[in-house]
């Protein structure tokens, strides 16, 4: 990679002489010598992982595709399901290999594999060490929980668990009796609960009308609780009062902004997201159909 010696003579003396414990309890284990890896929490220990891995290898055909995000790592395999497995399976032996010769021990155990189809039955797992990673019917990446059939009701689930607990932890200054004005209390749900809805919307936001409208109840239920309003107003005119946009138009929003930024994304992955006619009965239910007005 070019790097100057005296950078890395810098590098070398940074991570030098590194110890760490154990902490059971109350307890504290002797001090052991770290004799791998980089500083837990340090600015640099993200750039000094990305330099390690800079490496790791690249799967030949384009059916396959490796995405890193940190010490994240998700292989996607497209294809015909004649195909498909060959394909990963032939890259994860390649991947393996790399990973033994390195030193980074992979606990299979806690790795995922989804088969994304609507057929029943699932061909044999694919192999990490000569050993099965057994089929899941959903995986949790990057926050999405991704289901095998992507009907994302699971993570529409987590996302309403998740937000009812940071509600309960702002009650005291967002309840129908604090003493917080609404200016403040709008900015707090803008600032700290609507984004838990909103989080990697383009991706899921083309769910069910039912998902979806767990959400907006879940925002109905806050604004009203905010304005301390009485049960004979309307939540739309509570919406228009508050010039807050619903849930669907506000993800409406955030695709249009994304999806326009597509070709621009210096990451290959977003780059290759296909483009199709959203209008189509086919594609009702993918990302894209966020780009159309309501009829």
């Amino acid at each position: 990679m070019r790097i100057p010696g005296s950078i890395i003579m810098l590098i070398d003396t940074y991570l030098q002489g590194r110890l760490f414990t154990v902490r059971v309890g109350s307890n504290l284990s002797s001090e052991r010598v770290i004799r791998a890896g980089v500083v837990q929490g340090s600015k640099v220990g993200p750039i000094l992982f990305n330099i390690f891995v800079n490496d790791i290898p690249s799967p030949r055909n384009c059916q396959t595709q490796l995405c890193l995000f940190a010490d994240d790592t998700a292989v996607m395999s497209t294809g015909t399901s004649q195909t498909i497995m060959d394909n990963l399976n032939t890259y994860l032996t390649q991947l393996g290999k790399w990973l033994i010769q390195w030193k980074i021990k992979v606990n299979t155990d806690k790795c995922q594999a989804v088969y994304f189809t609507r057929r029943r039955s699932n061909p044999k797992p694919p192999m990490l060490y000569r050993r099965p990673i057994s089929w899941s019917n959903s995986t949790r990446y990057l926050g999405v929980t991704l289901d095998k059939k992507l009907t994302y009701k699971e993570h529409i689930e987590n996302i309403r668990t998740k937000y009812n607990g940071v509600k309960a932890h702002l009650y005291p200054l967002m309840g129908r009796k604090a003493k917080l004005s609404l200016r403040y209390k709008l900015l707090l749900y803008k600032a700290l609960l609507r984004p838990v809805i909103s989080y990697a919307a383009p991706v899921w936001g083309a769910a069910a009308k039912t998902h979806i409208k767990k959400l907006e109840t879940l925002q109905n239920s806050t604004l009203r609780m905010i304005t301390d309003a009485p049960w004979f107003i309307r939540n739309k005119n509570i919406l228009h009062d508050l010039r807050v946009p619903t849930i669907k138009e506000f993800f409406s929003k955030l695709a249009i902004n994304f999806f326009n930024q597509i070709d621009k994304h210096s990451n290959p992955a977003i780059r290759s997201i296909p483009k199709y006619d959203p209008s189509t009965n086919r594609k009702k239910r993918r990302p894209r159909t966020l780009l159309l007005q309501d009829k």
